[in-house]
């Protein structure tokens, strides 16, 4: 239990205070007053009054002073006269000397300075003093404390308003060092300060706060973090620490009796009385802070603080809990702290395993393999890194190790309280997703596990408010590793001799059930990702499981020929299975007495399988079957009895012919994967399906006829089949979002496509006849919503109709391979296009203005183009973006059209280094922003004019700036000019890397790379432009002052000087000074918060550019 009186941290001296004050002076008035406002914080206060003065009382006196955290030394008008007052200040001094002892001075209606050097009413004390012999000695020792005591800061009562002022002063003074804002144990807390800080702001805007995570996570941490720092602020404050445990302990009465008892300060004589209600309206005039921790039951909540409106407006509440739920319309605020980042978490580690920030040498990989294994966990990341303090490196590799097959016992043990507080239901659940559904999609999950009857949607609910799961990306479940682990070793503890005994089998011991058949009904499911060569499967193998409900099981390519196996290996199976998992499948089929009654997915990839099973199964459960890439696969069963069927995955399998006609008259049927099915001919169906959402045929060559329809069609791909007839009846698909029809041989594109107002994408290519303007301009009246138009080698295509604009949502056009010679100029009013490609249009001479949304240009092998129009449209502000620009082998463009594109592309560099440092500076989180960068192609021999260092060679020295204006660096942009050699061909890994060194040979920042793709098929000299975000961040951190530049070009294998060579290269620095940079930032344009054209010049030059 830990409430305001007690502190953040914990205190072994007896008292928190020792007043020392002359009586006569201030006893009945400011020291009274002082007292009473000390006791009221709830601190131990030591008094040397009303003690009968002797030779006998000085011994406790000292003791007293001995045992106090802090002296109060108030100085009055008197006070020197007092030769007990002088001794008690020689003692403090001593303790302050020797033990640390805080003491602080309090001048109550004196000058300072009268009492530092002994003037006024003290040097008329310390001459009645002098008179007295026996004094002499000891006056010099009471004259050094009284100067040394008057020279700590302190409180002068003359400062301030009245004495209720002063006393608020120094009893806020006591407190910030009794309890000091952070405690020794916090401080080694990474980033507390941050959350903090974050909470802190929440507090001034909201009264109840949720704090909710996994645990071992750091919530009561940061609450007593935030606790520490805050309680000084409030009249009333009280930390309830442990709820969860002390209720069971204590019981809620005694709970609730101390919190009465903190918060109204002990002075009420019914508190035991008091409910939380009335508690609460008693306090509601006050400014009142309260902690409840570990919160688990909704009872603690309504007993300890009643209901959330009962609350008053400076009342401030944080719970914390594992359990989301709880806080449900209870709190304002739900904070969620997540695991930490891999920074924070190896400096968490380091701190406790090398008593340092970083890894010992020697140890990065080990601690980057500790830290993976706490999964950003601080108690995980804490307790680690304390056992294995002062540790060898065999210790750390055998401990890792260990912790592979057996979690840490103080690490598990945190983390079940949660798995404790589940029913039984919701264990199981726990269970089977720590083994066997893990990642898995949230509503798959919930449709195997409700057909073992477990009500999983409200369980998976539970877990996920007691954070034991996450809905992440795909709404897939993910449960962190740990807690993963955790449920492993549950499992392992059913039965810790006897495997076979266990409800859950993986691994070896899963392994070693199956071969020697030690199966019993015990055992609910079983996952195996390997198998040796030897192994083999016999009749009996799965004998005596029978509530098998999982069968996990993976046979590699490698040794599915060589396994033997007996046909009948799965008549034994039970026949609770609910789902099966085999990929590669050593069987032709699955047996005639196999049982798929309960079954809720068929996952058998990769198998031998020639057919799934013979006759007609009642399939009443069944959603899924993936027989993906059965080479062997020739036919489907009858699926008319699998009345939940939504999803088949057929994709690779070559030796299918045909379809069964009972799969595409399920009025179920979701999803159909059927591409690379290359002997399939035809799919067709009569009716109009209901709830069919995508459909893949791709790659389906001998498929000629189809005849396929759903209102609820999303994606269609009919790509590279042997379909020349495209039935109008696809302008049905009045929802269809993605349409390829790559590589048909189309006699005809019908008009009905233009129906399609809905679609996102379009996909045609090589269907030379079939796209020219007129045929476009039908579409493009029609498919307003179109994101993305491929048409790809359309070689009818030499112009783009007028009416592209009303693709006003267009982002991507590719457009490469057709014989278009001209873009129309209404072109540059698409304003959300993002890529433009070009690539092989032969015919294309003149490149008009572009919209200002353009991030990547690709106008490679365009060997008629001659002009290209102003590029400055790539000026427009953005954040967050990849710009790419290619003009690779561009022969015919003139010398002033290249001048002009590569200003227009040094200023848009400039902006993305300006946007770029805008974030570094003032963004919310510039550790976790997608920085902006710059790649460019252009045909040259030189590089730009403007790059300040340019060398003849493929390396260059540079000086930098001095390291007092290093700071204004913003930039780094690279130049290299790459000639190849006749016949250039490339091999596989080849890449261009720029590095930079420093005089020493020692590599700064990482290496600048140029890919395969980028460098490949150049057929005369090109220039490369690069800036990178990062790279100025290394330049500006480096020490040294001169620094060189290498490129060079290397492939998997070593040098390929000869194929091609840099021949020239250039480096560029983009500086811009504090009073330049806010210049340019109040220009900014904060209607459209982007830079207009009006500041083109300005930025050029103000970034000499």
């Amino acid at each position: 239990m830990m409430c305001s009186s007690a502190g953040v941290g914990g205190y072994h001296r007896r008292y928190d205070v020792f007043i020392s004050f002359r009586g006569e002076d201030t006893r009945t008035n400011f020291i009274s007053h002082l007292h009473s406002a000390l006791i009221n914080k709830k601190i131990r206060v030591y008094r040397d009054y009303d003690i009968n003065r002797g030779d006998d009382v000085w011994p406790s006196l000292a003791k007293a002073i001995s045992d106090s955290h802090i002296s109060l030394v108030v100085f009055s008008q008197n006070y020197a006269s007092s030769k007990w007052c002088l001794q008690e200040l020689v003692k403090i001094m001593e303790c302050r000397r020797e033990h640390g002892q805080v003491v602080i001075p309090v001048f109550y209606q004196i000058d300072p300075s009268h009492v530092r050097k002994q003037t006024g009413s003290y040097e008329k004390a310390f001459a009645q003093h002098d008179q007295d012999r026996s004094n002499q000695l000891t006056g010099c020792c009471w004259r050094d404390a009284l100067t040394q005591a008057a020279s700590i800061a302190g409180w002068d009562s003359r400062t301030q308003k009245d004495d209720s002022e002063v006393i608020q002063n120094i009893v806020n003074d006591v407190l910030q060092k009794l309890y000091p804002q952070y405690t020794i144990e916090l401080k080694g807390i990474v980033g507390i300060e941050e959350t903090c800080k974050h909470l802190e702001s929440l507090l001034k805007k909201v009264r109840v706060i949720g704090i909710w995570g996994i645990g071992g996570v750091g919530k009561t941490t940061i609450a007593k973090a935030l606790f520490a720092k805050l309680f000084l602020q409030y009249d009333n404050a009280c930390f309830l620490e442990n709820v969860r445990e002390e209720s069971k302990r204590v019981g809620l009465k005694s709970l609730h009796d101390k919190l009465v008892s903190e918060l109204l300060k002990g002075e009420n004589p019914v508190s035991s009385v008091v409910g939380s209600t009335f508690l609460m309206s008693i306090l509601s005039s006050k400014r009142v802070f309260i902690v409840l921790d570990d919160v688990d039951h909704f009872e603690q909540l309504e007993y300890l603080c009643g209901e959330h409106s009962g609350l008053g407006e400076g009342i401030r509440l944080i719970i914390t809990t594992r359990d989301k739920h709880l806080l449900s319309g209870r709190v304002d605020k739900i904070y969620e702290i997540k695991e930490w980042k891999y920074k924070e978490s190896l400096e968490l580690l380091c701190l406790n395993a090398f008593k340092q920030g970083h890894p010992q040498m020697g140890y990065e990989g080990l601690s980057d393999r500790a830290v993976h294994y706490a999964g950003g966990i601080p108690l995980a990341l804490k307790v680690l890194g304390l056992h294995l303090y002062s540790r060898s490196r065999e210790f750390w590799e055998c401990t890792l190790r260990k912790l592979e097959k057996h979690p840490n016992e103080d690490i598990l043990n945190v983390l079940k309280v949660s798995y404790d507080g589940l029913d039984d239901l919701e264990k199981k659940i726990f269970l089977d997703i720590s083994f066997f559904l893990n990642m898995r999609g949230k509503n798959e999950v919930i449709k195997i596990l409700d057909a073992s009857g477990f009500y999983a949607a409200s369980g998976i609910q539970v877990l996920e408010d007691k954070a034991l799961i996450t809905v992440g990306l795909g709404n897939r479940i993910l449960m962190h590793d740990l807690l993963q682990d955790m449920g492993l070793e549950i499992v392992r503890q059913e039965c810790k001799e006897n495997p076979e005994r266990r409800s859950r089998l993986m691994g070896n011991e899963a392994y070693d059930v199956l071969k020697n058949k030690k199966g019993t009904a015990a055992v609910e499911g079983i996952t195996l990702d390997w198998f040796p060569i030897d192994f083999q499967f016999r009749a009996n193998t799965f004998n005596g499981m029978t509530k098998l409900r999982f069968l996990q099981l993976y046979t590699p390519s490698s040794e599915r020929s060589h396994t033997v196996h007996h046909h009948t290996v799965l008549d034994a199976v039970s026949d609770e299975l609910r789902y099966l998992e085999w990929i590669g499948f050593p069987f032709k089929s699955l047996p005639q007495t196999f049982c798929a009654k309960f079954l809720v997915e068929i996952y058998m990839p990769h198998s031998n399988v020639e057919e799934l099973w013979h006759g007609v199964q009642d399939l009443v459960n069944l959603e899924l079957i993936d027989l993906s890439e059965c080479k062997q696969l020739m036919k489907l069963p009858d699926l008319s009895r699998a009345s939940k069927l939504t999803t088949v995955y057929l994709s690779g399998c070559e030796s299918l012919c045909v379809v069964h006609s009972s799969l595409l008259s399920l009025e179920t049927l979701v999803h159909l994967r059927l591409n690379r099915c290359k002997k399939l001919k035809s799919l067709k169906v009569e009716k109009h399906l209901g709830i069919l959402q995508d459909l893949y045929v791709n790659g389906c060559s001998s498929l000629t006829e189809f005849s396929v329809s759903s209102e609820l069609m999303k994606w269609l791909d009919l790509s590279q089949t042997g379909i020349k007839i495209l039935h109008s009846s696809i302008g049905r698909l009045s929802n269809l979002l993605s349409l390829n029809l790559e590589g048909l041989r189309l006699e005809n594109l019908p008009n009905e496509l233009s129906c399609l107002t809905s679609l996102k994408r379009l996909k045609i290519s090589k269907n030379g006849l079939v796209i020219n303007k007129e045929k476009l301009h039908v579409l493009c009246d029609g498919l307003v919503s179109l994101r993305r138009l491929q048409l790809k080698d359309c070689y009818a295509l030499s112009e783009l109709p007028d009416n592209i604009i009303n693709l006003s949502l267009l982002r991507v056009l590719i457009l490469d391979g057709s014989s278009i010679e001209r873009l129309p100029s209404n072109i540059k009013h698409l304003l959300e296009l993002r890529i433009l490609s070009l690539e092989n249009c032969r015919k294309l001479q003149f490149l008009p203005e572009l919209p200002s949304s353009i991030l990547q240009l690709h106008v490679n092998n365009c060997t008629s183009l001659a002009m290209v129009s102003n590029l400055r449209t790539f000026s427009t502000d953005k954040e967050d973006k990849q710009w790419s620009i290619s003009f690779k082998n561009g022969t015919k463009l003139n010398e002033y059209s290249l001048i002009c594109i590569m200003e227009d592309i040094h200023f848009t560099m400039a902006m993305a280094a300006f946007n770029n440092e805008l974030q570094r500076r003032f963004g919310n989180n510039p550790e976790d922003y997608f920085y902006s960068s710059v790649d460019v192609c252009l045909p040259g021999s030189n590089v730009p004019r403007m790059f300040t260092y340019r060398s003849t060679e493929s390396s260059l020295a540079i000086e930098l700036p001095g390291y007092d204006k290093r700071s204004n660096l913003i930039g780094l942009f690279y130049s290299m000019v790459l000639s190849p050699s006749d016949n250039m061909v490339l091999q596989h890994g080849a890449k261009v890397q720029g590095q930079c060194y420093q005089a020493n040979g020692t590599a700064v920042g990482y290496p600048v790379t140029w890919s395969l793709k980028a460098i490949s098929k150049l057929n005369s000299d090109h220039v490369f432009v690069r800036y990178d975000p990062f790279q100025s961040n290394f330049i500006r951190d480096c020490s040294e002052q001169n620094l060189y530049f290498k490129f060079y070009v290397t492939t998997a294998s070593g040098e390929c000087d000869d194929l091609i060579s840099v021949k020239e290269c250039g480096l560029h620095l983009l500086c811009c000074s504090d009073s330049q940079f806010h210049s340019l930032l109040s220009e900014l344009d904060t209607e459209q918060n982007q830079l207009g054209n009006r500041m083109n010049g300005r930025l050029l030059d103000a970034l000499k550019l």
